[in-house]
C-alpha cells in the first residue's frame, strides 16, 4: 500500500512539473480562458505532453536494399497547407526574448489554437530543444552540404540562448534578417540638402559642443540646431548617439541603428527533407524514414557572368540577402538599412537543417488542422508518420552527387523523379512475384 501511495505521489509530482507554464509555452489547443470563459462546448483541459513513438528497430542484417532521396514539400500544393498555416507575424517593436517568460510577449502574434511548423521550430530553437545545423562551413560557404549535419551550432545547455552571447548571436541570424544602418544625415530645410554626420576629435562632448556652437550650423523651424534635432531624435536611447560616435573611426560617418526583422511563417516557401527508402527483410516491407529537414525561403540573387558568358557561383549571405514578407504580404528586401520593394531575381535555399528524430520530440505535442473533424486532433508527428503530404524529389543517390535539375530541365525533371519512384515500386512488386 505504501509503495502504491509513493508511486502515485511521484506521478502527480512529475505531472505537475511538466504542466508548469515556466517549463513550456503553448502546446496544442487550449480553450480555457480567465474568469471561467470556455471557448467551445467541452473543456480541453488536458495539455498534451506526449512522447514520440519510436521507430521499429532495424538490424543491419535485415537492411537489404536502400536508396537515399531528397524531396521538397512545397507550400503551393494544397495538400501541404497544414504545415504552413496559420501565419504568424512580428510587430515592429519585437525583440528576441532575454528570458523564457518573454517568449510569449505580444510582439510575436500567433494563433491561439494552432501553430505552423515554422512557428513551432522557431519557438523551440529559442527554448534550446533543437540543435541547428548550418548549411555550410564557415571556411567554405560555397559548398552547401549541411544536409550531412556536419556543422552544428553547439549549445552547452538549453538556456544558452539567454545566457551565451555568442550562441544567441548565431541563432538570431538564422531566425532573422537585416541590413547595416545607413549613414547619419541631417536635413537642411533652407539649402534643401543633407549633411553626413562625421566623427572628429577625441572627445564626444567636445565634438558635440563644437557643432552646437558652430555659427555655420543652420537652424530648423523649431529653433533647434540640426545637431540638437539629431540628438533629440535618439533621445529614447540616450546612449546610442555616443555609442555610434565611439564606434566610428575619426573622419568617418556615424551610422544609424542596424535594421533587424524576424522571419515569419509566411516567408517559408517549402521544406526540404532527406530520407532513406529501404527494404526491411524482417518485416518484409519497403519503409521510408526522414533523416533531416530544412525550412526553405527566398533570397535575392544577382547573377553575374564571366567573360565566357557562364554564370559564376557566388556566396549568398542568407542574413542580408533574405527576402522577407511583411504582415500585409508584400515582398521586401533590406538595403542600406531600409526596406525596399523586391525587384531582383531570387533563388530558394535552405535556412538551416534539423535532425528529424529530435524534431519529432517537439512536434508530437502540436496539432494540425483536421478538415474532416475538429474533435479529432492530429499532431505534426502523426502527419509525417502517415505521410499526409506531397513531396517532389529533386535529388537521389547518384554517383556524381548531382540534383535532378543538373541533367533534366522543366517537365523532364518531374518525369525523372516519377521514373525513379516507379522503379522503386516495381522493385517491391517484383520481389513478391515468383
Amino acid at each position: 500500500m505504501n509503495k502504491l501511495f509513493s508511486f502515485l505521489l511521484v506521478s502527480l509530482f512529475c505531472a505537475s512539473a511538466i504542466a508548469q507554464p515556466g517549463n513550456d509555452v503553448l502546446r496544442g489547443p487550449q480553450n480555457t480562458l480567465p474568469d471561467g470563459v470556455i471557448d467551445g462546448v467541452v473543456v480541453e483541459d488536458e495539455v498534451p505532453v506526449r512522447s514520440r513513438v519510436e521507430y521499429e528497430y532495424v538490424r543491419l542484417a535485415d537492411y537489404a536494399q536502400s536508396w537515399r532521396v531528397y524531396s521538397r514539400i512545397d507550400a503551393r500544393e494544397k495538400v501541404n497547407t497544414k504545415l504552413f498555416y496559420p501565419y504568424d507575424y512580428f510587430t515592429d517593436n519585437y525583440q528576441f526574448p532575454k528570458t523564457r517568460s518573454e517568449i510569449s510577449n505580444q510582439g510575436w502574434v500567433r494563433n491561439q489554437e494552432r501553430w505552423s511548423l515554422w512557428t513551432v521550430i522557431a519557438n523551440h530553437i529559442i527554448l534550446g530543444d533543437l540543435t541547428v545545423f548550418k548549411v555550410s562551413s564557415d571556411e567554405n560557404p560555397l559548398i552547401e552540404d549541411g544536409y550531412q549535419l556536419k556543422y552544428p551550432i553547439v549549445q552547452k545547455t538549453k538556456d544558452d540562448f539567454f545566457t551565451n552571447a555568442k550562441y544567441r548571436s548565431a541563432i538570431s541570424k538564422t531566425l532573422s534578417y537585416g541590413a547595416k544602418g545607413k549613414d547619419m544625415t541631417i536635413s537642411r530645410p533652407v539649402s534643401e540638402d543633407e549633411w553626413i554626420v562625421q566623427k572628429s576629435g577625441s572627445s564626444y562632448s567636445a565634438w558635440l559642443d563644437s557643432l552646437l556652437n558652430d555659427p555655420n550650423v543652420l537652424r530648423t523651424d523649431d529653433g533647434l540646431s540640426d545637431y540638437e534635432a539629431l540628438e533629440r531624435r535618439h533621445l529614447s536611447d540616450s546612449a546610442f548617439l555616443k555609442q555610434a560616435w565611439e564606434s566610428a573611426a575619426d573622419g568617418m560617418a556615424l551610422k544609424e541603428p542596424d535594421v533587424v526583422k524576424f522571419v515569419n511563417s509566411q516567408a517559408i516557401t517549402a521544406y526540404n527533407i532527406k530520407e532513406d527508402w529501404f527494404f526491411d527483410k524482417e518485416r518484409s516491407m519497403l519503409d521510408k524514414r526522414i533523416i533531416c529537414i530544412a525550412p526553405v525561403a527566398r533570397f535575392k540573387f544577382d547573377s553575374e557572368k564571366n567573360r565566357s558568358g557562364v554564370e559564376e557561383q557566388e556566396e549568398i549571405v542568407r542574413y542580408s540577402n533574405f527576402i522577407g514578407i511583411s504582415p500585409t504580404g508584400a515582398l521586401e528586401v533590406l538595403e542600406d538599412g531600409q526596406p525596399s520593394e523586391f525587384t531582383e531575381e531570387f533563388v530558394e535555399l535552405e535556412l538551416f537543417w534539423l535532425y528529424f528524430p529530435q524534431l519529432r520530440h517537439v512536434m508530437v505535442n502540436y496539432y494540425v488542422y483536421n478538415d474532416q473533424n475538429d474533435a479529432y486532433r492530429m499532431s505534426y508527428d502523426d502527419l509525417f508518420w502517415k505521410r499526409m503530404f506531397s513531396a517532389r524529389m529533386y535529388k537521389k543517390t547518384d554517383q556524381y552527387d548531382r540534383s535532378v535539375e543538373d541533367y533534366r530541365y522543366g517537365v523532364d525533371a518531374l518525369y525523372e523523379a516519377e521514373k525513379f519512384k516507379e522503379t522503386m515500386r516495381t522493385w517491391e512488386t517484383d520481389l513478391w512475384n515468383y
